[in-house]
């Protein structure tokens, strides 16, 4: 996926929770107020993905969706996913034993 599709993506992903009962049921206009941001920049968002840093995180503060953003980059000091899988496969791996030879005299 591209940067412009993925961009694309989530503007569409943030529109249909705007405007969902389910979600935050806001209109363009609300979102814009309660935001801080302008209503033409939220129309362009929406429309083609094009968004700066700030404004996208007014939109997600003002959407109370803000804690997905803060949880996107993972704490530098935390095992990597591969070393996580890594260690989680060394602790279930089954220590075959051997049965004691028999020696014929």
């Amino acid at each position: 996926m591209t940067n412009d599709e993925l961009a694309a993506q989530l503007a569409a992903s943030l529109k249909a929770w705007r405007v969902s009962p389910n979600g935050a049921a806001l209109t363009q206009a609300d979102l814009a107020q309660k935001s801080g941001i302008g209503l033409t920049p939220l129309k362009r968002f929406e429309k083609t993905g094009a968004i700066t840093l700030r404004n996208l995180i007014a939109i997600l503060r003002a959407l109370d969706l803000l804690d997905g953003l803060q949880n996107l980059v993972p704490d530098a000091d935390s095992p990597s996913p591969l070393d996580v899988l890594a260690a989680a496969q060394k602790k279930s791996a089954r220590v075959r034993q051997r049965a004691p030879r028999s020696h014929k005299a």
